[in-house]
């Protein structure tokens, strides 16, 4: 009998931030699974502005807290990264654009881990078509179309 393969996408969630919990492993598991059918190992870290800006500067140079950090660490055989989002920037976020923080977050981590995979947004066809595809995931979880208040 033949064996099937299962893929199995493991997400580790740290929050250093809030003492809630926004959004659930299994949740990210399931926004995954939209777009990857291999093996992951993801850890997510929910963490300040001040760490926010620490590892911008470090791994991009860049001198300013931003809401999301992706780091990809190894894609063979398994994907292997870390999605770094900072809680003082999405929370902002959600206020000034009148989102539900839940679903901010919820985008955001989408958003991470479709550059793990290889998405980009620097030309203007990549952009669309990354767009286009967290819209069509993000709208099975009854989530607006992110981009519209932007």
């Amino acid at each position: 009998m033949p064996t099937k393969n299962i893929q199995m996408i493991n997400v580790v969630i740290q929050n250093t931030v809030t003492k809630k919990n926004i959004f659930s492993a299994a949740l990210c598991h399931q926004l995954f699974t939209n777009v990857w059918n291999k093996n992951a190992e993801i850890t997510i870290r929910i963490t300040n502005y001040k760490e926010s800006k620490k590892l911008n500067r470090q791994f991009r140079n860049m001198h300013s807290a931003t809401n999301i950090l992706s780091f990809l660490i190894d894609n063979k055989p398994s994907l292997i990264g870390d999605l770094i989002l900072c809680h003082d920037i999405v929370k902002k976020e959600a206020k000034i654009y009148k989102k539900k923080i839940k679903d901010h977050y919820i985008h955001l981590v989408l958003h991470g881990f479709l550059h793990l995979i290889g998405y980009d947004h620097i030309e203007k066809n990549e952009q669309k078509k990354m767009e286009s595809l967290e819209i069509k995931i993000l709208k099975k979880y009854k989530i607006n179309n992110p981009y519209l208040t932007i």
